[in-house]
This record gives structure tokens, C-alpha cells and sequence, in this order.
């Protein structure tokens, strides 16, 4: 089998780990020359175990699916499986794609609960008659939520055009992940590893302008609708980009989320005690002295 073009279309070789995401059954014989298993006694591989490729043979049809692997759990807990059947079972065994395989998998669960916390706190809020923020409409004064959202939306659109453009491109980052901005990978890979970078750096300014702005149950409500909005724009544009509407919609939304921020936060009063900039008359939020 030539390790070249298989590497190419399949993206491992020999010697590459996968971890078992689903129940897997190793046959403990080769196939023969018509490629079929006679009289082999099996093993049962189980979600959470990780095998090792020790070998990879052709079958004898002229199907491309007709491949065999040996893998081997350790040293004793080794068969033949269908090559098929093992990247169906089987993931890459290593953080990233651990990560990208939990969270398109539960991604919609992930969704409910971080939405239903959001309404819950709201509802936490209301009863206690604080004052509620939500980003667009009665956003803290801060710059990042918005550029948070801005930056997901448009990260969102990269990964979908992954999966409708250039499929192979996002299996071969899925088998061999990384984050390093500086390794030579594609130019519109690189872009979504910048937005990757940027979102962890914008996010964590989220969070300390929260904690100077507003109490802990505030922060957390307000963090909770961000999320929320954040996985909104992640499912939708992930979706939209394959129905080709995502581009002007992304666009669109751009244009909605700068104007709403810089409608809302540009200031038309100061504060006549402390000099604080005020959207509306009233208590100064700084020094609390009341101006009308």
C-alpha cells in the first residue's frame, strides 16, 4: 500500500493513536486473500480505550473502502478491523480533537443549559428588581462584548467554509491539531487559528471588565445571555454559510452589532460631581450624586 497516497486521503499512518469513542470488535486473525475472516475469535474494544495502528493492508476488491488496520490496545489486546469501521468508532487521540469531537456532539445540550441558566438568573434578577444588562440593547459599557461576538460570528463563517470548501483541509487539522500561529498552514487556516487566539483574549477581557463593572450575580447573568448569544451566532452562521447566506448576513451583523454599541455607549451627559460620562441624566454610577 503506498503510505504516501494514503496518508493524503485518510490523514494517519502506522504508529498513529485513536481513542475509542464507541464499542469497536477486533477480529484476532488477518483477513485471507479474498478478504475474509474465518473461524476468528474477537475482541471487544470499549469507549475510552486508545489503540496504537500497527498495520494497514489492502483487501483484495478494487473497492477503496476494502482496507484493513491492525491496532492494539497493549500487548496482549490486538486484531484486525475494518478501516472503515475504525475512524467510525474512533477519534485522534489528542486534546484538540477531543475537544472538537465533545463539543459538535453536544454542542445543541451545551446550548439549552447555558440558555436556561441566562433565563434563570434573569428571572433571579427581575424578582430582585436589579437592573438587567444584555448585549446590543442595554450593554455595560464596554467594547469587548460586542467585539467577542463579532469575532465568533466571523470564526463561525471560517468553519463552515472548512466543511463546504475544503473538507479535506479540516480532516487532515482534525487528525493533526494545533494552535500555532506560526506554523505554515494555509492562509485561511490561519485565520481561523487567529480567531481561535482572539476569542480566548477577548473573552478574558470580558471577564475583568465585568468584575469591575458590575456585582457577582450581575456579572454572571450577563455573562450567561453573552454565551448564549455567542452559541446563537456559532450555530447559525456555521449553518447559514452552506445555504451561501452567511456572507452578506455576516456582514449585515457587523454593521447591527457596531452601530448598537456605539449607539448605546456614546455618552451625552457627564456627571456635574465627579465628571463621569452619563447616557442619561440621573444617578452617577461612580459617586451615586444625582443629576437632572
Amino acid at each position: 500500500m503506498d503510505s504516501v497516497a494514503f496518508k493524503r486521503t485518510h490523514h494517519y499512518w502506522k504508529n498513529f493513536y485513536f481513542l475509542i469513542v464507541d464499542s469497536l470488535q477486533l477480529e484476532n486473525t488477518s483477513p485471507d486473500a479474498f478478504g475474509y475472516l474465518s473461524n476468528s475469535d474477537s475482541t471487544l474494544l470499549t469507549q475510552g480505550d486508545v489503540v496504537v495502528v500497527l498495520n494497514l493492508i489492502k483487501g483484495s476488491s478494487e473497492s477503496e473502502d476494502d482496507i484493513w488496520a491492525m491496532v492494539a490496545k497493549d500487548e496482549e489486546t490486538l486484531g484486525w478491523v475494518k478501516e472503515s469501521e475504525l475512524r467510525q468508532s474512533a477519534i485522534p487521540d489528542n486534546p484538540i480533537s477531543r475537544f472538537i469531537h465533545t463539543f459538535s456532539n453536544h454542542r445543541l445540550s451545551l446550548l439549552f443549559f447555558i440558555v436556561g441558566s441566562a433565563f434563570l438568573l434573569w428571572g433571579i434578577q427581575r424578582s430582585r428588581k436589579d437592573h438587567s444588562f444584555i448585549i446590543h440593547f442595554n450593554d455595560v459599557k464596554s467594547f469587548y462584548p460586542t467585539l467577542l461576538c463579532v469575532i465568533v460570528s466571523g470564526s463561525a463563517v471560517l468553519y463552515g467554509a472548512f466543511q463546504q470548501f475544503l473538507p479535506g483541509m479540516w480532516e487532515h487539522f482534525y487528525y493533526h491539531p494545533t494552535l500555532n500561529l506560526f506554523e505554515p498552514n494555509p492562509l485561511l487556516l490561519r485565520l481561523f487559528l487567529m480567531s481561535i487566539w482572539l476569542i480566548l483574549i477577548v473573552g478574558i477581557a470580558v471577564l475583568d471588565d465585568l468584575r469591575k463593572q458590575l456585582p457577582l450575580v450581575a456579572s454572571v447573568s450577563y455573562l450567561s445571555s453573552l454565551l448564549s448569544i455567542c452559541m446563537l451566532l456559532y450555530l447559525f452562521f456555521t449553518w447559514s454559510v452552506h445555504l451561501y447566506i452567511g456572507y452578506p448576513l455576516l456582514l449585515f451583523y457587523w454593521g447591527f452589532a457596531f452601530r448598537q454599541h456605539f449607539r448605546h455607549n456614546i455618552a451625552s451627559y457627564k456627571c456635574g460631581n465627579c465628571g463621569a460620562a452619563l447616557r442619561e441624566k440621573g444617578e452617577c454610577p461612580d459617586c451615586k450624586a444625582f443629576n437632572n
